[in-house]
């Protein structure tokens, strides 16, 4: 199976929901806290870490001076968090933060995905694909200088948080500053508080990062989607790299010259455990959080984004599993694609079921009624205008959007492309693209050749537009949708006769029609229809989801100052991918009546979780073996135990996935590696008494690192204590 191809098919919906979707979420009210490291003193967050059990100073968690935290913990690959665990640039982050370079370097002679690796010596260190790890040098607001120029472009409260916009803010600030000259360093502009404030980010990237360890898909990954976001957990869900760089220990290409990079400040670790009740910090890159909406905006997100994928990830999961289950062949083509649409719709679908398990749109509602208040009495009337103009917006505009999130995630499975080359093919032999006739011939063949003449390919196609072509059809809520597309069970029919009449299966057909003026019946194709129809009407609900997100903003603005007023200017803000810091304790879960789940689990629930027919609960058996003998050396608890994860209420969410959770003295005792399902409302308000991060206890790591993969030159450069 084409591993590239079946990619590409899956990611196609993905970049079509970015593009919709910039800009159309709001933002939301934080009780637990992912904090600014940059704003602690000036939020009084040292009173608030001593009283909890911190032994460190705010100096020593981030100062851009000093050694401190800050030095320890970076941006791993894209969206992930990697920390330094060594003087020679070794990082520790999650198995499944690894998991898409890990499977790219797969092959079915070599399925370290399903083996997993691990290095003997340095020299065994493998190269990775475009694999980076990026690290903060420093932060500074800039507030003033991105307002000062918005306005002299005369910027609305949208234009002046887009990406674009902010990026050239940051180059201009970048090229002004200290740091021009410093190798792989960008600047990054981000707003925070809806747009009230903004800071930059000076990171500097490092380009070679090479795998070291990586723990076979049934110990990292032992659960897989069916343990997705439930505790207990007994996976080791950890891998290991490494950084290199140049000889003065600056970033560079991949080079078999360039040395471990030298690292003053790492992480000790510490296998002494802990206790329930015991102080633990998070630090990482929390990806986003929506704590500032209204209830008008929790029942958009819920009712217009989260419904829609949801509605399209089960069936396409169940796809992707009956035929990952096929053959090894095809689980290394989907795997990677199935653990992202896993994690995504059970996230989303439990999300929904939390917020309204635990009433959120009500709490809203109250939060509402409380800011009405206080705009009377603060004299800000447009605080409560905030409120109603948040409301017409998400009516007017909701079920365009949810169309548009649904026809992303299902029709966005149809062949789009098709449509532009045979557009551009026929534009060429008209004479409106002057010179272009062979180079669109090419591209129009290529592209045939890739999707329709490989028989697996086309019928994969087929099947997936089969499957959630319907969806769109039975689910959609306005009648502008295309008539062939309103009904699901003609919608069905529709799809099967465009598959089973169009000629660009057969070659030999389709390079006489490209001959003299033959190509004309290919704009009249029914697969070509099928591809103009989804295009066109993608395209069309464009201007309406910009308008909508340049109306909402200033009130989104609006309302978030007004939230932030009324707390006294205490609030964390939301997650936006940049560091944060977020502290609180071991902690067991009391989701419901009558139930109630230990704190930690240890590695014989592994063996209670065995299933011989599902592929999910496979155990290793070479790890069996271990498990047998008791042999677990020197990370076996006093009872002779091995403790596998733990639990803590640390507040954490997408991006915080490989952060080191560290214990008072700031020693690591274990990685940050998912949520609990109960508590996925926690991204639009945080709940104390629910809101769990599953994390990885360290010791588990080492063992596995050590005793099970025989890795010992990687336990002997450790600061164990």
């Amino acid at each position: 199976m084409n591993t590239t191809m079946l990619k590409s098919w899956f990611k196609k919906p993905r970049r079509l929901l970015a593009a919709l979707l910039v800009g159309s979420a709001l933002t939301a009210q934080a009780d637990g806290g992912m904090w600014m490291l940059k704003l602690m003193e000036q939020q009084h967050l040292a009173d608030s870490l001593k009283k909890a059990g911190c032994l460190l100073t705010t100096d020593e968690i981030y100062s851009e001076t000093d050694p401190s935290l800050r030095e320890c913990v970076g941006i791993f690959g894209g969206g992930c968090t990697g920390e330094i665990v060594s003087a020679d640039g070794l990082v520790f982050t999650n198995h499944h933060c690894g998991f898409s370079t890990v499977h790219e370097m797969s092959t079915t002679e070599d399925d370290i995905v399903k083996n997993g690796f691990f290095a003997r010596s340095r020299a065994e260190e493998r190269q990775t694909p475009e694999l980076t790890f990026t690290f903060v040098r420093a932060i500074a607001e800039v507030t003033d200088e991105v307002n000062k120029t918005a306005d002299s472009q005369g910027l609305d409260a949208y234009d002046r948080q887009t990406d674009d916009f902010l990026a050239l803010v940051a180059d201009s600030l970048l090229e002004a500053g200290q740091w021009k000259d410093i190798k792989g360093i960008r600047a990054r502009v981000v707003p925070y508080f809806g747009g009230n404030s903004f800071y930059i980010f000076y990171e500097q990237t490092y380009e070679d990062v090479r795998l070291v360890v990586n723990p076979p898909y049934n110990i990292g990954q032992f659960g897989g989607n069916s343990d997705n976001w439930m505790w207990p957990r007994q996976n080791a869900d950890f891998a290991v790299f490494r950084i290199y760089a140049d000889q003065d220990g600056q970033p560079a290409p991949y080079s078999a010259d360039n040395v471990p990079l030298k690292c003053k400040k790492y992480l000790p670790i510490s296998l002494k455990g802990y206790e329930k009740g015991d102080f633990t910090m998070v630090m990482g890159f929390p990806g986003s959080t929506r704590r500032f909406l209204t209830a008008a905006g929790v029942a958009h997100r819920l009712g217009n984004l989260n419904t829609p994928i949801v509605a399209a990830g089960y069936p396409l999961l169940n796809f992707y599993k009956r035929l990952m289950d096929e053959s090894d062949e095809n689980r290394l083509a989907l795997e990677d694609d199935y653990f992202s649409l896993g994690n995504m719709t059970k996230n989303f679908d439990g999300m929904i079921s939390s917020c309204q398990r635990v009433g959120l749109i009500d709490i809203k509602k109250a939060e509402e009624e409380r800011v009405r208040a206080f705009a009377k009495t603060s004299g800000h009337p447009e605080y409560a205008e905030a409120i109603d103009q948040i409301d017409r917006l998400c009516t007017a505009y909701g079920d365009t959007i949810h169309d548009a999130i649904l026809a992303a995630y299902t029709l966005g499975e149809v062949d789009m492309e098709l449509n532009m080359r045979v557009a551009s093919f026929a534009a060429s032999k008209e004479g409106k693209l002057k010179d272009m006739e062979e180079y669109a011939s090419e591209s129009l063949m290529g592209h045939l050749r890739t999707h329709y003449w490989d028989k697996e390919a086309f019928n994969m196609m087929r099947e997936k537009v089969m499957l959630l072509a319907p969806i769109f059809a039975g689910r959609h809520k306005l009648a502008d949708s295309p008539e062939e597309l309103a009904q699901a069970d003609a919608t069905r029919g529709w799809v099967a006769h465009v598959f089973d009449t169009t000629v660009l299966t057969d070659s030999v057909a389709v390079a006489k029609l490209l001959k003299g003026k033959g190509y004309r019946k290919l704009l009249n194709d029914p697969m070509v229809g099928l591809s103009r129809t989804v295009y066109n009407y993608l395209i069309s609900n464009g201007p309406a989801i910009q308008t909508y997100n340049k109306a909402i903003a200033p009130y989104t603005q609006t309302y978030t100052k007004a939230l932030c007023e009324m707390s006294g200017n205490s609030l964390a803000p939301d997650a936006n991918f940049t560091l944060r810091m977020t502290y609180g304790h071991v902690a067991d879960l009391k989701p419901r009546d009558a139930v109630q789940y230990d704190w930690r689990t240890v590695l014989d629930g592994m063996f209670e979780k065995e299933s011989r027919t599902e592929s999910d609960y496979f155990i290793n058996e070479d790890l069996r073996r271990l498990y047998k003998a008791g042999d677990y050396g020197p990370y076996a608890r006093e009872d002779g135990k091995l403790q596998t994860c733990f639990t803590s209420d640390n507040d954490i969410t997408g991006g915080n996935s490989g952060s080191p959770v560290l214990n008072a003295k700031g020693e690591l005792i274990g990685l940050a590696f998912d949520g609990n399902i109960e508590s996925l409302a926690s991204d639009l308000r945080y709940d104390a008494e629910l809101q769990r991060c599953i994390n990885v206890d360290i010791r588990y790591v080492l063992f596995i690192i050590d005793k099970f993969g025989g890795s010992r030159y990687v336990i002997d450069e450790l600061d164990l204590r």
